[in-house]
């Protein structure tokens, strides 16, 4: 069930912060942009993904000698920033109709673990020198639900060709906009994996795809 997504997924993940992280600029703390309407979607990724490298930069040497540790750090920071009931649901696609409310949850929370450990494990190519442009940012109502749609380009520390990042985030019933997918270049994440997986299901059945998640997950976590 491997794919291509990983490295290129968490540069558009962390790529929100590379602008301010590269050029040396600090974003506010959490406490002085609270505010009761919902933060931008544009200001929500990149102060996110901010305070991630920040503490993965402080903690460097510890965190590469401890996964787990690393792997809590991503998931306390990251995690709140996706919408993974809704990533699960259009991954597994008509995999999710016939699924259990069991089953569900168990390929929800599954898969969250498994992009958990894909994003930390690429904290480790982060070198500070990546640069990134926002070109546009929209938001938009479907069906009385608020959308939003954050371009940019990343340049890696490579120096190859910048590569175009699109978030599409959710605004949710609490009031907090939630990612629930990514395109980076030309791969989107929704479609790659779904790929994946509705092969997967084919040959193991949903039980089967869920136990050899869980048998994955159990060598990271």
């Amino acid at each position: 069930m491997g794919t291509p997504w990983g490295r290129r997924a968490v540069a558009g993940l962390l790529s929100a912060a590379f602008i301010a992280g590269a050029g040396g600029l600090l974003l506010a703390p959490a406490a002085a942009v609270a505010q009761v309407a919902p933060e931008e979607p544009q200001a929500l990724i990149e102060r996110k993904v901010q305070e991630l490298l920040d503490q993965f930069t402080a903690r460097r040497a510890e965190l590469e000698a401890d996964r787990r540790a690393l792997f809590a750090l991503v998931d306390q920071v990251a995690s709140p920033l996706f919408d993974f009931e809704r990533i699960a649901k259009l991954v597994l696609a008509q995999n999710w109709r016939r699924a259990s409310a069991e089953q569900r949850a168990e390929f929800r929370d599954a898969f969250r673990q498994l992009l958990i450990a894909t994003y930390a494990t690429a904290l480790h190519q982060y070198s500070g020198d990546e640069r990134m442009t926002f070109t546009a940012s929209k938001i938009t109502e479907r069906k009385g639900r608020k959308f939003a749609q954050v371009s940019s380009e990343v340049t890696l520390a490579d120096g190859a060709e910048p590569i175009a990042v699109e978030y599409a985030l959710l605004l949710d019933k609490r009031g907090a906009w939630k990612i629930y997918n990514l395109t980076v270049g030309s791969l989107n994440m929704i479609v790659n994996y779904r790929n994946a997986y509705a092969s997967s299901v084919g040959e193991l059945g949903i039980d089967g795809v869920i136990a050899e998640m869980k048998r994955v997950n159990a060598g990271n976590f």
